[in-house]
């Protein structure tokens, strides 16, 4: 029989692993993804605000005695960006059975997992909708059908992340009626595009197989991306690339146009990489962009 040292344990060890856990499983909360994050714990409110200076005015040729001002006006009038905190929740059920039948190792791995994970997906999703919604540019062919995903290249700079309460928390009680240990997790955290120009579509079928013929883009959308995004001088990561977040579909277009044209795709550095997601997600560097695989992109519906 499942004692209450073994369900206290199992708690202990749900609240000390959670946040790595969904630090680990979590693409873009990383800081080398969104550089523009807040963390509230401590603090009042449900929104935060990100400032945005106003873009500056370069200098003119002034003559000697004349006004500077007069000749070359940037006065700082900044703006804000809000972002609203948003609660999401999962919970899981464990019972007095599947405890005692199955093994705590099984079972801790199974409740972290759905817990952790479908916090950390959540999340993930969340953001890249946020993203695609605040963008107009398009490199891929625009649609708003859910047969297409909005893949997105984009700036570090372009969004900003807030969290509260120091990441996902999860709590526990026991239903004596129905014998079953109760686990519930939570985040509340949020997203906003500070700026639009730093960020744009490839927009293509999410049809597996999908060839560059038939897919709505290809590496030269990517580059044209890549193009539109340095006209706007939005900042790189500090290998000098955007991000490229793609689907499954847009990895195997872009991979096989690759092959066919000789090419080979440089997986870049490694050692500074932060948690498994970017590790997992990097697949390869081309014309000025890291690409990064998730399932966590929304449909062209913005779904």
């Amino acid at each position: 029989m499942t004692t209450a040292t073994t369900v206290a344990e199992l708690y202990t060890d749900l609240v000390a692993d959670l946040v790595p856990y969904f630090m680990n499983a979590t693409l873009l909360p990383n800081s080398a993804l969104i550089r523009n994050s807040i963390n509230m714990v401590g603090q009042t409110g449900g929104t935060v605000r990100f400032p945005i200076t106003n873009v500056y005015t370069n200098a003119a040729t002034v003559g000697e005695g004349n006004s500077i001002i007069a000749a070359a006006t940037s006065t700082f009038t900044p703006t804000a960006v809000d972002c609203a905190l948003v609660k999401r929740g999962v919970g899981s059920d464990v019972t007095l059975e599947a405890l005692s039948d199955g093994g705590y190792d099984l079972v801790y791995r199974s409740t972290l997992t759905r817990i952790g994970g479908g916090l950390a997906q959540a999340t993930d999703v969340a953001g890249f909708l946020a993203l695609a919604s605040g963008i107009t540019a398009e490199v891929g062919t625009a649609s708003n059908a859910d047969t297409s995903t909005n893949n997105v290249i984009f700036s570090p700079d372009a969004m900003g992340y807030a969290v509260k309460d120091d990441g996902p928390l999860v709590e526990t009680w026991y239903d004596v009626d129905t014998q079953t240990h109760q686990f519930r997790g939570s985040i509340r955290d949020g997203y906003a595009v500070i700026d639009a120009d730093f960020a744009c579509r490839l927009t293509g079928l999410n049809t597996i197989g999908s060839n560059v013929s038939t897919i709505g883009f290809d590496i030269a959308s990517v580059a044209l991306g890549t193009t539109t995004l340095r006209v706007e001088n939005a900042p790189t990561l500090d290998n000098g690339n955007y991000i490229a977040a793609i689907d499954p579909a847009a990895e195997f277009a872009i991979n096989e146009q690759v092959a066919l044209a000789g090419g080979d795709a440089a997986v870049g550095s490694l050692s500074d990489i932060g948690n498994r997601a970017f590790y997992d997600g990097l697949v390869g560097q081309a014309v000025g962009c890291a690409f990064f695989r998730t399932n966590n992109l929304p449909t062209a519906d913005l779904t």
